[in-house]
Formats: C-alpha cells, structure tokens, sequence
C-alpha cells in the first residue's frame, strides 16, 4: 500500500533511539494503556525496573512524544526474547513496528528471537517471518 504524503510526511518526523533516554514510568504505562499492550501496569516502580534490566529497548519518538517502544531480553549468542512492542495507535500502519523490530534483529544478529502474543497483532508477527511454535513452557508468578 501506498503511502500518502501526510504518511510520509509524519515518518520523516520520527526519531529512534536506543537506551532509556526520555523515558518515564509514566510514559510507558500511557503507551502500553493506548496501544493496547496487555500488560501489569499498575505498579511504575516495577515498570520502571523491567526497562533498566533490560538488555535493549529501542524507542521511537513523533515530536517529542513517546509513539513506539521494543524490550529485548537476551543472552547475545542464542536467545532473545522480545518482552514487548508497542506503538502509539494513531502512528500504527506507518511502519513503526516494522522498523523497530528490523533494529532489533539487526541487534540481536545470529540469535533466535522468542515472542509471546495476543491474537491481536499475530498477523503482523507472521507479516514479519515469525512462526507459531508449540514447544513452550511457561509458569506464571506468583
């Protein structure tokens, strides 16, 4: 599909960085709120501690507001583990979350990257050359 020239125009607008700059509890709670990421956010504290543990978050900014943000987990030889991806609703279908997980496979080269996803945004992870596995296990926090 085609872009618009509004479209083009908003994604030369966007800014990706890498690390926590800019960054708030705040902010990712909001994103993860709209976009919607189904997640625990009722606690910014423990929001706050996933992204400093984190061995790589990707961001991307649209006039100085937070419209896109990847998690990373990984071990940099076999694993890595996308905690999360989330994009701003009103800049979803511009390629955000596209480009965010071309960086990130681009920075976790050579490694296997494992996701967990709501029927929700299972197309788009196919899109991208994912496949479903069956081969998990997962024990839930207590």
């Amino acid at each position: 599909m085609p872009l618009t020239e509004e479209k083009r125009k908003a994604l030369e607008k966007l800014e990706f960085r890498e690390g926590l700059e800019g960054l708030t509890p705040a902010r990712i709670i909001t994103l993860f709120r709209r976009a919607p990421l189904l997640r625990a956010v009722d606690d910014p504290q423990r929001v706050w501690q996933m992204y400093e543990n984190a061995s790589l978050v990707l961001t991307v900014w649209y006039e100085g507001q937070l419209a896109g943000i990847a998690r990373v987990l990984t071990d940099g030889v076999l694993h890595s583990y996308l905690c999360d991806l989330a994009v701003e609703p009103d800049v979803q279908r511009l390629g955000v979350g596209r480009a965010l997980v071309e960086a990130l496979l681009e920075r976790c080269k050579g490694t296997e990257l494992v996701l967990r996803d709501s029927d929700i945004s299972s197309g788009f992870y196919e899109r991208m050359g994912f496949r479903r596995v069956e081969n998990a296990w997962m024990r839930a926090a207590k």
